[in-house]
């Protein structure tokens, strides 16, 4: 039975629920929420993005170059070659796009990740891989992770700290499970098959109706940088080195939008969304004369590695 107290908190937190929501009615698709409430009189909201909703479209709309990812890949493991970095710890390892390609060159990779769904989908993926035995996953919290103080050699995170409220706790927590010394990884794979500026109409389009975008954890990877330097860590960034340009079709762009294959897409409520991607669809059509147009993407692989001592 739901007390006048609780009941009254969540007319005001509309998009909570104790003790654990997962959100699929239309207001936040995609969100876990947990309240944990201790003993003592205050109240601990944590609040990270679940993949669950994206899973069925997650690696078709994140897809890269091969050329320029395995090159990158390469140049990972002739820097910290497996015999001197045998383990691996992925935050946030989803689908493991990442994680089987590095078993595949030798590492023994650990991951978590919040998502159920995305766990599903890796082991199915590492059962028909033949990878099993050199990918480790649970499903966790980066924030709590449930590993010993320097537990790996090393850590790569990809594209991660957008999606976790509080981030610089989540990096704190891969600093204190990573051989102190050893590199973390921040790895950014590309746009894949996103459109930047159909990306912002939509935001500004989800504002006009009166629902803003909003930031669940990081606006960019220089906020993590800033956060490691201030920890007396160095960070050197490795870009411009595997670079290439993607043609989408602006009706591929749209669909990927409207069946809401994106983190911003989660933010907003079915009614808003609907009417924005019709908006879009209206826009698009007066603008090129066909959604069958292609756009030009530039877009790159790159990597920010975090060590301790300048090298």
């Amino acid at each position: 039975m739901v007390s006048a107290q609780e009941m009254a908190w969540e007319r005001r937190h509309p998009c909570l629920h104790a003790f654990m929501y997962c959100g699929q009615d239309g207001r936040a698709p995609g969100y876990i929420f947990i309240i944990v409430c201790e003993r003592s009189s205050w109240m601990t909201i944590m609040k990270s993005l679940s993949f669950d909703s994206m899973v069925r479209l997650y690696d078709e709309t994140r897809i890269f170059d091969e050329e320029c990812f395995e090159s990158a890949l390469d140049y990972m493991v002739e820097r910290f070659p497996p015999r001197a970095f045998p383990s691996v710890f992925e935050p946030g390892i989803g689908t493991g796009r990442i994680a089987i390609p590095l078993a595949e060159r030798g590492y023994r990779v650990t991951g978590v990740d919040i998502s159920e769904e995305m766990l599903a989908f890796l082991k199915k993926r590492l059962i028909s891989s033949g990878k099993s035995s050199r990918v480790f996953y649970q499903r966790g919290d980066v924030t709590r992770l449930p590993f010993p103080d320097e537990t790996f050699d090393m850590a790569i995170a990809t594209h991660l700290f957008y999606f976790i409220r509080d981030w610089r706790r989540a990096a704190d927590e891969i600093l204190r499970v990573v051989r102190k010394g050893n590199p973390i990884v921040l790895m950014h794979t590309g746009m894949g098959t996103e459109i930047p500026f159909l990306n912002d109409r939509y935001k500004e389009l989800c504002a006009q109706y009166g629902h803003p975008m909003g930031a669940i954890g990081v606006k960019s990877t220089g906020e993590v940088v800033d956060h490691f330097e201030h920890l007396g860590y160095h960070a050197e960034r490795i870009s411009d080195r595997w670079k290439w340009v993607s043609n989408i079709r602006l009706d591929r762009g749209l669909d990927y939008i409207s069946s809401r294959a994106y983190s911003f897409t989660t933010f907003a409520p079915d009614n808003i969304h609907s009417k924005v991607v019709g908006k879009l669809r209206c826009e698009l059509g007066s603008q090129f004369g066909s959604l069958s147009a292609t756009v030009e993407v530039p877009n790159q692989v790159y990597l920010v590695v975090i060590l301790r001592d300048k090298v």
